[in-house]
């Protein structure tokens, strides 16, 4: 259900900062040119698994969660996207039907390329296939890197960088972008263990581990990260062994684990609601 559009997109803006970054100013122009805008409420269908494709959105306020039913009609949370991130390129690309539900997640606010005009823009501009390529060979490598990782790491370590990727503190699978805002994740306990193909009661039990540690603070149904550093470490491992021998060997380089992984100092309290 679209709703009138209450939050001003500068468009041209909002391309610059996604999928149209360093590129020519008239082809930025061209694309904003013939984008609509779409205002929709919280929980707003915006396409389904199987529907065709009728066009490629990018998010200019707000969050889309993406989710799939399965068999018992439980739908599990693949992941949630907030601005400037964009979707719906894949059905674009190969002709098929989406592979995914998608709902807004909270107002939200998208710029919308209908599938013929954003065909034209492909073929008016080749660049823009090649940056589209670039973006999905990088997805598809994170992929590979998600499906190891489900088969080999414990779960401390995948709830971990799950719970750093909701914050937005590391990008996640399908969004590059990596701005710590102190904000709420819409996943439940339940959630993350269906995103993880764990039960809720393996997650809720390592988080009450981890609240006992500092790490956390479970309240009220939410979970507040309390010290991204030490999540970090339990993430990755490996970049926190490499980030303590390189301050040893150069103390003055880096004054925290934060500064090694460029997080902004006072970035304030990241939560993810369970």
């Amino acid at each position: 259900m679209n709703i009138p559009v209450k939050v001003p997109v500068d468009k041209l803006a909002l391309l610059r900062e996604s999928w149209l970054a360093d590129l020519r100013e008239d082809v930025v122009e061209e694309v904003a040119a013939c984008a609509s805008v779409r205002a929709v409420e919280d929980g707003t269908l915006l396409h389904a698994r199987g529907d065709a494709c009728d066009g490629f959105y990018t998010i200019a306020y707000g969050a889309v969660r993406f989710t799939r039913t399965t068999a018992d009609g439980h739908a599990t949370t693949i992941a949630v996207l907030e601005q400037p991130n964009w979707f719906g390129e894949i059905s674009l690309f190969d002709g098929l039907p989406r592979t995914h539900d998608a709902h807004a997640a909270g107002p939200t606010v998208l710029l919308f390329h209908a599938k013929t005009d954003f065909k034209r823009l492909l073929t008016r501009y080749p660049v823009i296939y090649e940056r589209f390529a670039r973006m999905l060979s990088l997805r598809l490598r994170a992929t590979f890197d998600l499906v190891e990782e489900a088969a080999v790491a414990p779960l401390t370590q995948r709830l971990a960088r799950r719970l750093l990727e909701l914050a937005q503190l590391e990008p996640s699978l399908m969004s590059a972008a990596t701005i710590p805002r102190g904000r709420e994740v819409p996943l439940t306990q339940e959630e993350l263990g269906h995103l993880l193909g764990k039960s809720r009661q393996s997650i809720a039990k390592l988080l009450r581990l981890w609240e006992q540690d500092g790490i956390v603070q479970t309240k009220y149904g939410r979970v507040f990260i309390e010290r991204p550093d030490a999540l970090t470490r339990l993430a990755y491992p490996e970049r926190a062994a490499c980030g303590d021998a390189r301050t040893a060997a150069e103390p003055s380089d880096f004054d925290s684990l934060e500064a090694a992984l460029q997080i902004p100092p006072g970035a304030g309290r990241h939560k993810v609601s369970t």
